[in-house]
């Protein structure tokens, strides 16, 4: 009894062999499709996450740059190309540029941090320089005068302007230094009054209501009866003169020397924008110059790709008619301009290369 006892626990507690059952092939097709669905879902996400954190790393990779300019003449063109046109952004630059109409002020906002670059006259960046401020231009625009002295219908020499006044922006701005610039030339300075009027809409009001002889300016923009005429361009006078240069904080280049190239490299190519894509150029221009006179915005057009130029550097000889003036004749160039970039994307052939798209 024992013994058939002892065997019937052995076999309850022996487990039974599993049938082969016609639900198991089935239950592993399933569960290996299931560990391919899983897989497939990781790749997916991690495909995913590798998207969000490129996207990611590329908005950020973009420098953020507020950009001024100074004035609503040829002299900004560049700016507003690079801006239009995506230069900037190709760059790695995201870039905000804003109007401040005056050298000095515009000057005087980089200064005090609220800008991170400007092209701005360059007379007031090399008076802040010379007084002290941190800043160093990295770039030129232009290195010939192209503004031109508008007067009354009834002048017709400069002989006609003693007794009367001339009109300027600023005391310190580019047109103030080009008035001053001609009196002096022509035996005038004393004899004409020079006064400020504080931005270039307030000089063609100034004119159009008579309050002026005249003015040394890129453009005045006064309706009729008023009837400018142009008795002097400047660049007839055959002086060298650096008309802007676009300047940063010498601190801001010290820590961001890449961004500061990029910047240098996306002006460089809005300017050859402009030069090769004329009907896109004037569309931009049109826009921001806020000229509606299809003549007015392709005489704009034309000063633009004349005076503009191609590479931007700051002629040492241009600086010096500014210095000369100042009284500072002698003062090396590289105590205001910073050539070094230019000088780099020159070596690498990059201006040679962007006009090679034409």
């Amino acid at each position: 009894m024992d013994r058939i006892r002892k065997n019937l626990e052995l076999k309850l507690s022996t487990p039974r062999p599993q049938r082969p059952s016609t639900s198991s092939g089935q239950a592993r097709r399933s569960e290996s499709q299931g560990i391919r669905q899983l897989h497939f879902a990781k790749r997916i996400g991690l495909l995913a996450l590798t998207l969000i954190v490129f996207t990611f790393t590329a908005a950020q990779a973009q420098t953020k740059m507020t950009i001024a300019y100074s004035s609503i003449g040829p002299m900004a063109t560049g700016v507003w190309m690079a801006k239009e046109s995506g230069a900037f952004e190709r760059y790695g630059i995201q870039a905000d540029i804003i109007l401040i109409t005056s050298g000095p002020v515009s000057v005087q906002s980089l200064i005090g941090g609220d800008l991170h670059a400007v092209s701005a006259a360059s007379n007031a960046v090399i008076n802040a320089v010379l007084s002290g401020a941190p800043i160093i231009a990295v770039g030129g625009t232009a290195n010939r005068p192209y503004h031109r002295l508008f007067v009354q219908p009834e002048i017709n020499r400069l002989e006609d302007l003693r007794g009367k006044a001339l009109g300027v922006t600023r005391f310190g701005s580019i047109t103030d230094n080009l008035s001053r610039i001609l009196l002096r030339k022509y035996g005038l300075e004393g004899a004409v009054n020079v006064r400020q009027m504080g931005g270039t809409i307030e000089v063609s009001a100034a004119f159009q209501n008579k309050l002026i002889a005249g003015a040394v300016t890129s453009e005045l923009r006064v309706t009729p009866p008023s009837q400018p005429k142009i008795l002097v361009q400047l660049v007839d006078m055959g002086i060298p003169y650096s008309m802007n240069m676009i300047a940063v904080q010498r601190e801001y280049y010290r820590r961001n020397p890449a961004a500061v190239e990029s910047m240098v490299r996306a002006y460089a190519d809005g300017i050859a924008f402009l030069n090769q894509n004329k009907e896109r150029a004037i569309q931009i221009i049109t826009k921001y110059s806020r000229l509606t006179d299809p003549r007015s915005i392709q005489d704009f057009y034309n000063d633009s790709v004349t005076y503009l130029d191609r590479i931007p550097r700051a002629q040492p000889e241009a600086v010096q008619t500014i210095l000369e003036f100042m009284g500072k004749k002698g003062v090396p160039v590289e105590t205001f301009q910073d050539n070094a970039i230019v000088d780099k994307l020159t070596r690498e052939g990059f201006f040679e290369k962007l006009y090679k798209k034409s």
